[in-house]
């Protein structure tokens, strides 16, 4: 199992029938719910998945596998060490764990820990959205423990999933405070420096409307002005 381009699949009815349970769960319970399926579906005994930006691990929800991994990965800042990280910060779609480790060589401690908690063999999917309010958020499903190779099939049910996940984790929720998408955007081009006007413009929609958004961010964020808004969102790490 190398590495690989991302697949763009077409929706069938097993990935719908998933989509739809999660929709109707919250974030860390939909998300378990969703690995757990992946797992039968694809002959994996554990699997995880992470959400990154820049050196800010955003989310880590994992299903069968011992709860001192999460521990540790989060306690010794394992994240610094991890290959699938290094390789997912320019590169996107199948990475097989072995490859991994001979890409980005790790600390005999972390190939240990990997080792100890049964997570190989393994393979992962990255993804990241075009979209402006979810620029930098780097999502990653790993299937660990596997007892055969991921077939075609595997792998088009693991590509049509991640991007449902990436919508509901907490990077692109949760440390959100709320705001919506279309606020996120109109926060970030407020970072960038763009006046309401010039808001308006590249949105296509009104000054009234912008400034009608700023307020409703001011409130959410419990900020006075745009200054502070983007002051306090780069601090929370809802922007970079």
């Amino acid at each position: 199992m190398a590495s690989a381009q991302s697949l763009h699949p077409t929706p069938n009815p097993l990935v719908q029938q998933m989509v739809s349970s999660i929709n109707e769960l919250d974030n860390d319970r939909a998300i378990e719910n969703a690995l757990q399926w992946l797992c039968r579906e694809c002959g994996a005994e554990r699997a995880m998945f992470y959400q990154f930006r820049g050196s800010m691990l955003l989310t880590l929800v994992t299903f069968n596998v011992e709860g001192t991994w999460s521990a540790a990965y989060r306690r010794l800042r394992l994240f610094t060490q991890d290959p699938l990280i290094k390789y997912y910060r320019g590169q996107f779609g199948f990475l097989d764990w072995h490859k991994a480790f001979e890409l980005h060589p790790a600390p005999d401690s972390y190939r240990q820990t990997v080792e100890d908690h049964l997570l190989l063999p393994g393979c992962s999917y990255g993804y990241t959205s075009q979209g402006r309010s979810f620029q930098g958020v780097t999502s990653i499903c790993s299937l660990n423990g596997l007892q055969r190779p991921l077939t075609s099939a595997d792998k088009y049910l693991l590509s049509s999933l991640v991007p449902v996940l990436h919508l509901v984790g907490r990077g692109t929720s949760l440390r959100s405070r709320g705001l919506s998408e279309k606020e996120l955007e109109i926060l970030e081009w407020a970072r960038d420096g763009k006046t309401a006007w010039e808001i308006a413009s590249i949105r296509q929609i009104s000054e009234a409307t912008v400034k009608y958004h700023l307020k409703s961010i001011y409130n959410k964020l419990g900020v006075c002005n745009r200054a502070q808004a983007v002051a306090e969102a780069l601090c929370l790490g809802i922007i970079k």
